[in-house]
């Protein structure tokens, strides 16, 4: 999720270069958030059972995630250069986008080690 939210701020936009504070304390500061937003999808998938794929289930999970980051941002007015309401729409897409990407990784992950416990089982019998 870090590195998509670089593409799209660092190359796509180009907002990396206007942050006012050290660029390294805000790698660092953009780092631990990340690693709490993957703890945060981590944990939800987990505990909710949903009936659907694994993967559907993280992509789902990392676009509500994702929504509630970006109204979070938003009404504290943590957001990079832009105006308009374009810019907010983009912004709040891509939000979305990346974190459920997030969440399609997370369930990839849980789908692998699922299929790797069925073949430790099977061949444990």
């Amino acid at each position: 999720m870090m590195l998509l939210s670089y593409v799209w701020h660092g190359l796509v936009l180009n907002d990396l270069m206007h942050i006012p504070s050290p660029h390294a304390l805000f790698y660092a500061l953009a780092f631990g958030v990340y690693i709490l937003i993957g703890f945060s999808i981590t944990f939800i998938f987990t505990y909710l059972s949903m009936g659907i794929g694994v993967r559907m289930k993280g992509s789902l999970m990392g676009i509500a995630c994702g929504f509630f980051i970006y109204l979070i941002a938003f009404v504290f007015g943590i957001s990079f250069k832009g105006n308009g309401t374009e810019h907010v729409v983009a912004d709040f897409l891509w939000q979305m986008i990346e974190q459920g990407v997030g969440g399609a990784v997370i369930g990839g992950v849980y789908a692998l080690a699922r299929r790797r416990d069925e073949v430790l089982n099977a061949d444990a019998q």
